[in-house]
């Protein structure tokens, strides 16, 4: 049985994007990427490649990006425990690291947005106060977080919480979207 391949890392993935010039910061193009996962049937078009990758058309870099889209999407699909956001590692300041997780948030709801899901104004729900919550995260203080046990615990408990609602949005608009259009939109199998 192959091993199920895992996310690029931290650093392969701001190397890729120093390549190109990129505006993104890794863990905003992740999360970038996984709204629009979210919202779409998990195939990534060339606008999302263009806005990322811009005028760049090394195919490296495209199969890199492509790489990571892909992965994230298997992962989502499967409601997978190896699900992960693209965050620094743990050795990293605590305040680098929830700068982040917030510049993560920021991309997944822009990732949405960009998809045509609606993020403000929506109906009561679930996802609302996901998508809520986690507008809240991606705004975020960050710079005068002590590195202690307590601080430590909340980081972690955060992401949990923005990866299983994640998990959620994304099996809600998939659902929605299935019934719909009376398909199932898997992409990759």
């Amino acid at each position: 049985m192959t091993p199920k391949p895992s996310l690029p890392s931290y650093a392969d993935v701001g190397d890729l994007l120093a390549a190109v010039a990129s505006p993104f910061h890794p863990a905003e193009l992740h999360g970038f990427c996984c709204g629009h996962i979210c919202a779409t049937s998990g195939k990534m078009d060339h606008r999302l490649e263009k806005s990322i990758l811009g005028k760049n058309k090394n195919p490296k870099y495209r199969e890199s990006l492509q790489q990571l889209y892909e992965i994230s999407y298997h992962q989502m699909s499967e409601f997978s425990f190896e699900f992960a956001l693209l965050l620094p590692d743990d050795d990293i300041n605590i305040n680098a690291r929830t700068e982040a997780l917030s510049l993560w948030c920021q991309g997944f709801l822009t990732g949405l947005k960009k998809s045509n899901v609606p993020i403000e104004n929506r109906e009561e729900s679930d996802v609302t106060e996901t998508i809520n919550d986690i507008l809240e995260i991606a705004q975020v203080k960050y710079g005068d977080i002590a590195e202690d046990d307590e601080d430590e615990t909340a980081y972690f408990e955060l992401i949990e919480y923005v990866r299983l609602g994640v998990l959620m949005i994304f099996q809600d608009l998939k659902n929605n979207s299935d019934e719909n259009t009376g398909e199932n939109n898997d992409t990759y199998h």
